[in-house]
């Protein structure tokens, strides 16, 4: 049996860890495949493509690392939510009146027409169902409001499908399709590359000036109670 020096073992395992096949292998340094087998039987056995395809073998490299991040990440995401989902379950407080009227005049501050003009009714928009529900499901608790007087507006892309978009937030907003108002597409490149969203914008509109002027005032008044300042050019 012939013996082999450590330089030529090191340089074989050195080989098969850079990707070479046994083939390739034998052929420059013609050692016979039983013999590489006892070389490399502690080194990890390499993915397929390493040797076949070295640009496909990096890609799917990269696509497991990448959802092993993006699980890794939704675990503790997953943690987070079950931590707030505890504490929050003690908070006897969220239902009270008080509470539900500063969270939608909140709300309202951070994503509703306040612009004061003439006439401008109460109107709440966003891409977030979840926001969108909160807020009426608010506005339906805090004021006894006239379900004749709601309009839902939506704007969408051209590769939303606007039937599934307006059944979507008819069934999810508790509103009749017949209170929807005219679906209004955005004009917007097909070629440019931009993030998609589930069901396009949605407006809440409640055809109400002064309740509009309420909501908006109570914000504004919550705002001054608890920093204890106006800013200068409000005063």
């Amino acid at each position: 049996m012939k013996r082999w020096d450590n330089k030529t073992i090191e340089k074989a395992r050195t080989m098969r860890r850079g990707g070479s096949t046994y083939s390739s292998i034998y052929k420059e340094l013609k050692v016979p495949k039983s013999t590489l087998n006892v070389w490399f039987k502690d080194l990890p056995r390499p993915n397929h493509l390493c040797f076949i395809d070295q640009k496909a073998w990096l890609m799917e490299i990269r696509k497991l690392s990448a959802a092993a991040n993006r699980k890794k990440r939704q675990d503790k995401m997953e943690k987070i939510s079950q931590e707030a989902r505890k504490e929050i379950a003690g908070w006897q407080f969220l239902t009270s009146a008080e509470m539900k009227k500063s969270i939608l005049s909140m709300l309202y501050w951070a994503e509703g027409q306040k612009l004061p003009e003439r006439g401008s009714p109460v109107k709440f928009a966003n891409t977030d169902p979840r926001l969108v529900l909160l807020f009426l499901v608010l506005l339906r608790d805090c004021y006894r409001i006239d379900e004749s007087k709601l309009r839902i507006q939506i704007h969408v892309h051209w590769y939303h499908n606007k039937r599934k978009v307006r059944r979507f937030w008819s069934k999810l907003l508790n509103v009749d399709e017949s209170l929807f108002n005219k679906i209004y597409v955005k004009q917007r490149s097909k070629s440019k590359r931009f993030r998609k969203n589930f069901a396009g914008i949605c407006f809440v509109i409640y055809n109400s000036v002064d309740l509009r002027r309420e909501i908006v005032a109570t914000g504004y008044n919550i705002a001054e109670k608890i920093t204890g300042k106006i800013p200068v050019y409000l005063a």
